[in-house]
């Protein structure tokens, strides 16, 4: 199903970042109170909330998997493509992202306010490019029957709504730096309306186009 390459590059991540998690939580003096903001913050949570990036990983290994199991057989060949590149670059990503938070709570990097709104404004424009890129490529299933969804119509979809993912992720990674702070809850939030404004429209033009074919 899954490239091999890329399930022992997921492996390894996934028990690196779970070996760093558990490793992290045995030097807490108690785990349901971790320091939010590094060694010596006031702001608490549980520990358990670490176990959410290996969590979101395995979470985006679901996806293939699922499709593993609809897809007809001839598609396989491309799923398996497709889902390597899918689960390589999430594997990176969410290590960086781990990586990023263990030294942090540590005391090892001490970024201030603006500075982590600044980087998770990267990070979520990251994350966006990298699903614009993968998403178009996408392994889409001929329709068998009337309750499947137009093949030509999701194949249009995917191509469009990776080119608005990845102009959004380039403006996240953009704004979140040169952005000054007050402006971005107007930006982004224009941003995502009119992505989504643009992703009805396409739909319905999609729609009206395959009416008159």
């Amino acid at each position: 199903m899954i490239d091999r390459k890329a399930l022992w590059i997921f492996i390894a991540v996934i028990l690196a970042m779970t070996g760093a998690t558990i490793w992290q939580l045995r030097l807490l003096p108690d785990w349901r109170h971790m320091p939010l903001g590094g060694p010596g913050s006031h702001n608490t949570v549980s520990g358990l909330v670490l176990f959410a990036a290996p969590a979101s990983l395995l979470l985006f290994w679901v996806s293939p998997f699922i499709q593993w199991l609809a897809l007809p057989k001839e598609t396989l060949p491309s799923l398996r493509r497709w889902s390597g590149k899918w689960i390589v670059s999430t594997s990176v990503f969410m290590a960086l992202l781990q990586a990023f938070v263990l030294t942090r709570s540590l005391g090892l990097v001490s970024p201030s306010n603006l500075g982590m709104a600044r980087g998770g404004s990267v990070m979520i424009g990251v994350m966006f490019m990298i699903i614009g890129n993968i998403a178009p490529k996408m392994p889409v299933p001929p329709q068998r029957n009337s309750f499947q969804p137009d093949s030509w119509k999701v194949s249009r979809m995917l191509r469009f709504g990776g080119k608005l993912f990845v102009g959004l992720g380039l403006a996240f990674v953009l704004g979140g730096i040169l952005f000054p702070l007050e402006y971005w809850e107007s930006v982004f939030g224009s941003l995502m309306l009119t992505a989504l404004a643009a992703g009805i429209w396409y739909s319905i033009k999609l729609r009206h186009e395959r009416s008159l074919q």
